[in-house]
Parts: structure tokens; sequence; C-alpha cells
């Protein structure tokens, strides 16, 4: 009774637990994708976006699942990596700004859908 409650788990075995449920529930979604797609009811680009957010976060929930060590895990490197992407678009937009290739309107959409995907947290 305690075990079902869960009270009395390790946290680790809570994070494992948590992390095949992730991936159980990402695999379910990716199912229904592929059913949606065989009935050509959904735009292929919707159906795209949602397949590349599930495959991230079956990446992540198998990563979890498989790091049983310290250190630096990929979901670390993913987030250092998609920071500097952002860094380099960021200098990209302002060159092209500077450069009188965008107006200041277009610089300053760009620029807070480049701070949003910053601050998002990592895709799941």
């Amino acid at each position: 009774m305690v075990r079902r409650s869960g009270i009395a788990l390790e946290p680790d075995h809570t994070e494992r637990e948590e992390a095949a449920a992730r991936l159980k529930l990402a695999h379910a979604g990716l199912r229904r994708l592929d059913e949606l797609s065989e009935l050509e009811a959904v735009p292929e680009v919707v159906l795209d976006r949602l397949h590349r957010a599930l495959q991230a976060r079956l990446e992540h929930a198998r990563d979890r699942l498989g790091d049983e060590s310290p250190g630096e895990s990929s979901d670390h490197v993913h987030r250092q990596l998609r920071r500097d992407l952002i860094l380099k678009e960021s200098a990209e937009l302002q060159r092209l700004y500077d450069d009188r290739g965008i107006s200041d309107t277009t610089r300053r959409r760009l620029q807070r859908s480049l701070d949003l995907e910053e601050a998002r947290p990592g895709d799941a």
C-alpha cells in the first residue's frame, strides 16, 4: 500500500518511473499521429511539427532512463547548444538590421521570438 501511494519511493525510482511513463505517452502520441497521417485529415506541416515535438520528448525520456551516471546529460548539452544557436541568430538579426536589410519592426518581432525561444524550458 505504501509503495502504491508513492510515499516511500526513492526520488531516483520516481524519476525513472516518470521517464518510463513519459516514454509510453510519447509512443501513444506518435501512434495517433500515424493514424491521422493515414487519414490525411491534418496538414502535413502540422503533423511534422507535432511529430518533432513528440520525438524530442521521446529522446528526453530515453536519456533520463539511460543516464545512470552523473555528469553532463544530453539534455544539458542540448540546452547549451540551443542557447549558442540563438545567440548566433540574434547576432545575424542585428547584422541584418544594421545593414538596413530589415525594418525595426521586423527586427523587434524576430528578436522577441528568439527571446521567447531562449526562455522556453527544454523541449518537452
